[in-house]
């Protein structure tokens, strides 16, 4: 139903901004008018929306290989680190133990932990330390995002990973809800413990075989 709906919502959208291109191209006074860019500023809205729906949609299978997810964390934490440093942000890779290779989906497990740094460096708008750190216990491998930002009130981590459920100003419910998919499309879980002030640490665990 997901996939139908974004579909039919995606054709318009992309008439619509087409318009307002148009429009803003033949009046470019209206790039200083603030009804013009709040329409544009929810039309970015409503694009990434659909985005992530489409990425929900093809989340729950895994197309898996053979990889090392410890190799795959370092090349993600070496994109994501520049960025994040002119942020105040501090992004920290350990590996604790052996790694061995698992039935790993390359773009999907790229998109879970891309989704959870995000998540982490929006809880800290003033800068902080995101840690990942990798372990194996022989049958998992558990991967931890831990950020030193605002933490999660008690009452909000029951439907932390439910879709459309969401806390923050312009959320659209969608990222964790991801996460989640992916991680059991791979045979895995992911959990989270926060405290308020304290920062959150996000766990997903992922069998070796």
């Amino acid at each position: 139903m997901l996939s139908k709906v974004s579909h039919e919502i995606r054709n318009p959208v992309a008439l619509i901004n087409s318009f307002l291109q148009l429009l803003v191209n033949n009046h470019p006074e209206l790039k200083e008018d603030s009804c013009y860019l709040k329409i544009e500023e929810n039309m970015d809205y409503l694009k990434a929306l659909l985005d992530e729906l489409s990425t929900y949609n093809h989340s729950h299978t895994a197309d898996t290989e053979e990889l090392n997810p410890y190799l795959l964390l370092q090349n993600i934490t070496a994109s994501a680190g520049a960025l994040l440093e002119q942020q105040g942000i501090d992004l920290q890779l350990s590996k604790e133990s052996a790694i061995p290779r698992i039935p790993l989906d390359r773009t999907k497990f790229h998109q879970l932990i891309s989704n959870l740094i995000r998540n982490a460096s929006e809880a800290m708008p003033d800068g902080g330390t995101i840690r990942i750190a990798v372990s194996c216990d022989g049958e998992t491998v558990s991967i931890t995002v831990q950020d030193t930002g605002c933490g999660i009130p008690k009452e909000y981590l029951p439907t932390l990973f439910d879709l459309f459920v969401t806390h923050k100003k312009n959320g659209t419910g969608l990222g964790l809800a991801i996460c989640r998919e992916i991680a059991e499309a791979h045979r895995g879980s992911i959990s989270v413990t926060s405290e308020p002030g304290q920062g959150s640490i996000f766990t997903v665990t992922l069998p070796v075989a």
